[in-house]
């Protein structure tokens, strides 16, 4: 099993926005030095919920403070970029990483972030599609190419650097839906599964994707799950689960338009049906709870998560704490 960190850089009131970025930047250094996988950015826009407005300036500066530890963004909401500048920015931060980087994708969720650049949210499926046929040609290009398209035109494109990794980073397509399994199974890329889901809603994802693969999805799904480890579960529980319940709440705030305009609403990716599943849907606990949570898991085939550590009402200190006890604990268990 892989483990790996989601920062979002929250904004709680009262918080300097500086030393948020610092407490995330600080606690991705400290998970290279102990041995997690990876580490993921989060693209958001205009709200507290998270001020990580450009995840691949964020990734670049890590690629010169870190090793071993690859690098994701999690994700590049296409709609929201011009997708010959986006293939130019990350070939750029996959060249500084020595070829860590791995780019995630997806259309977005929230009404606040489309309204903020003037976009229909109705908009971002046929935005979406445009945007990633043009960030994969742009990768492959070896001569200028032109484009017309509904929402972009281009007549001589040569997006410089190429990639280092060939033909391009791994792509992870944040999806839930059928034709998502569908395109990700014949691409070869990985699927991003549904954050605060419980382990058997999980389940029934992965056999669908696996549906569409023909085989088992080992090493091509990653999952988001909430994190806190503590030497007892009360104390990781009254630690993790107020700041939680706040990250919940804020993010089905700011997803939703406020009233039902500009076609359907995407589901939230931290929706969570049931109040009563709050807890199947995170890793919290003692080091031997954690180890359970993620035996659940590995049990329905998922090998891959990556950890919502630094939410924003939590102490720096603790959340460093509960890095290195996983780390020393936890993940040699796996």
């Amino acid at each position: 099993m892989k483990f790996g960190l989601f920062q979002t850089v929250q904004w709680p009131e009262g918080s300097d926005q500086h030393r948020q970025y610092r407490n995330a930047l600080e606690q991705s250094v400290l998970a290279d030095e102990l041995g997690y996988h990876s580490v993921w950015m989060t693209e958001h826009h205009f709200t507290r919920h998270s001020i990580t407005s450009d995840s691949l300036a964020l990734l670049a500066h890590l690629a010169a403070r870190t090793e071993r530890i690859r690098l994701g963004t999690a994700v590049a909401v296409l709609p929201f970029h011009d997708p010959v500048r986006l293939a130019e920015t990350t070939a750029l931060v996959d060249h500084l990483s020595q070829g860590r980087l791995d780019v995630g994708i997806g259309r977005g969720y929230q009404w606040s972030e489309y309204n903020g650049f003037g976009l229909r949210l109705d908009e971002g499926s046929d935005r979406f599609e445009e945007g990633l046929e043009l960030l994969l040609r742009s990768w492959a290009a070896t001569e200028p190419f032109a484009f017309r398209g509904k929402f972009s035109d281009y007549d001589a494109a040569f997006p410089q650097p190429r990639p280092l990794q060939q033909p391009h980073p791994p792509v992870w397509h944040a999806t839930g839906s059928d034709e998502g399994f569908r395109r990700c199974a014949e691409n070869g890329w990985g699927v991003m599964l549904p954050q605060a889901t419980p382990p058997a809603t999980v389940a029934g994802l992965v056999e669908r994707f696996e549906a569409q693969l023909g085989h088992s999805a080992a090493g091509r799904t990653v999952l988001a799950r909430g994190m806190y480890c503590a030497p007892t579960d009360d104390e990781a529980l009254a630690t993790y689960i107020p700041p939680y319940l706040d990250t919940l709440e804020l993010a089905a705030k700011v997803s939703a338009p406020p009233t039902p305009v500009d076609g359907g609403r995407p589901r939230n990716p931290f929706q969570v049906d049931d109040p009563a599943a709050v807890r199947d849907g995170i890793v919290c606990g003692s080091p031997d709870s954690c180890a359970a949570d993620l035996q659940r898991l590995e049990d329905i085939g998922v090998d891959y998560v990556i950890f919502f550590v630094n939410l924003g009402g939590m102490d720096h200190d603790r959340v460093m704490q509960s890095l290195r006890l996983f780390a020393a604990e936890v993940m040699p268990r796996f």
